[in-house]
């Protein structure tokens, strides 16, 4: 799976160190509920609230781990200390919910609101202590990873201040080289760990380095292109005895797409019940913020390139685009009035698009849908554009959960292209699950911002070090 946000860095091959950590979590929650009943009833447990504990049980342990699992909190991406115990927080509430749904049908009100609201205290302290103490635990024995970094020109500032601003991550880079400069790379990557390629670089070249690096036990960051998200999960089959792998193009199986489509109308029906208590809130704040219509139609392009008009609340003043045409959002837009600032950061604006998933134009989970505008200028920047436009749009998605608003063009279709490789029901799941975290964390809501002008001047530096210390050779790989 994709997402996820440890706040750790568990070794990649420690399997029985992760068994631990979800074992521990299990007993964990279930610790944080049995304290919450002790504190309630004085320490004595009447038997009609003990048994139907003891009974439900194993099945707070199961949904303490998928509800974990789906927040990714078992996976080895970093993240903030704080953004631990966050999480940790928002899936006992969830937990603590599911809980009071097993108890209701299981055996009445064994479960008072006093133990749900003290499991989700209790757990949270309990848990988030115990991953807090890990996550120090491991940042002690995890030294920074000195990495240099190696592509085209254009691409190198960006990647290497992804490096320098990553959360919950230790990296030091060594060196930042460009694809002519390759001699000196080599050379670099003798007092480094890793390299990075940024950007697309030539085959042969990528086939060579990453050989030296196989040599000399280094590891390798490779920013995927097509040919390597079609090489993922690849089917490995054998012709008589010569071992192949057989890449299926970019789609959905029938199945796959009778699965999606199931529960996008099951549970479009469902949320735009529930919604309809919420949106003539959000509408009189619209109309008493400023004037216009409520709701905003936009033309955008869906399945196989099939145009339909996108619903969402409207954010902008109206007629925002007329004296400029066609742009994208950027930080601090002065046309996004004050109520669509919210809207647009708790991402309610985006409840209306569950009528275009009920009838078919979109799905919950999808690349993000764009107008043909941006489509034409982007299927000439980028030539695998279009194979995002083989799937439906979505609410949210790979990009949407794993990157921000101002996430690069390039790398948003990457996530768009592992997505559509990726896809299976569980994944869907998981990213509605992590997309709670992204409505509740403003800062990816933000539009296109600038590059931070200190780090730029970081990153010129290291290039002018990179050239003045690497020795000249005139060696080739």
């Amino acid at each position: 799976m994709f997402g996820g946000d440890p706040g750790m860095n568990i070794p990649s091959r420690g399997k029985t160190i992760k068994l631990a950590i979800i074992l521990i979590d299990i007993i964990l929650i279930n610790l944080s509920f049995y304290l919450a009943f002790l504190i309630k009833f004085d320490g004595q447990i009447p038997t009609a609230n003990l048994q139907p504990y003891l009974f439900l049980l194993p099945a707070i342990g199961l949904l303490c781990f998928f509800c974990y699992w789906l927040l990714g909190l078992y996976t080895n991406t970093g993240k903030k200390l704080l953004d631990i115990v966050y999480l940790i927080f928002l899936a006992n509430v969830i937990i603590s919910m599911g809980t009071a749904a097993m108890a209701f049908f299981s055996r009445g009100f064994a479960f008072p609101r006093s133990i749900l609201l003290g499991g989700i205290l209790s757990g949270t302290l309990l848990v988030g202590t115990w991953r807090v103490l890990l996550y120090l635990f491991f940042s002690s024995f995890t030294k920074p990873k000195k990495i240099i970094i190696i592509g085209k020109a254009k691409e190198l500032d960006l990647v290497a201040l992804k490096f320098f601003t990553v959360p919950g991550e230790k990296y030091e880079i060594k060196g930042i080289f460009q694809a002519g400069e390759l001699s000196h790379a080599v050379q670099a990557l003798q007092n480094a760990d890793a390299i990075c390629f940024a950007g697309n670089l030539d085959e042969r070249l990528k086939a060579e380095i990453i050989s030296i690096c196989l040599e000399q036990n280094k590891s390798v960051y490779l920013i995927p292109e097509l040919y390597e998200i079609l090489l993922h999960k690849a089917d490995f089959q054998k012709v008589d005895d010569v071992p192949v792998f057989r890449l299926e193009s970019l789609h959905l199986s029938f199945v796959q797409a009778f699965v999606k489509r199931t529960f996008d109308l099951i549970f479009s029906v469902i949320g735009l019940t529930f919604c309809a208590i919420l949106f003539p809130f959000i509408a009189l704040a619209i109309y008493l913020d400023s004037p216009g219509p409520i709701f905003y139609y936009q033309e955008r392009v869906g399945q196989n390139g099939k145009p339909f008009k996108v619903i969402k609340f409207r954010t902008m003043i109206p007629d925002a685009e007329k004296m400029t045409g066609p742009v994208l959002a950027t930080e601090n837009d002065p046309r996004i009035t004050k109520v669509g600032r919210f809207l647009r950061a708790t991402r309610l604006d985006e409840l209306p698009q569950l009528i275009n998933v009920f009838r078919g134009e979109m799905s919950f989970v999808g690349p993000r849908p764009e107008r043909q505008y941006f489509v034409e200028q982007f299927n000439e920047l980028y030539p695998h554009y279009q194979y995002r436009l083989r799937v439906k749009p979505g609410i949210t998605g790979l990009a949407q959960v794993l990157g921000k608003y101002d996430t690069d063009v390039a790398d948003k279709l990457r996530y768009d292209l592992l997505y559509i490789r990726n896809y299976s029901f569980l994944l869907d799941l998981q990213l509605i699950f992590q997309t709670i975290r992204v409505v509740l964390t403003p800062e990816q809501a933000r539009g296109c911002s600038e590059l931070k002008p200190e780090l730029l001047r970081k990153i010129k530096a290291l290039k002018r070090r990179s050239k003045r210390e690497a020795a000249p050779t005139k060696e080739t790989v």
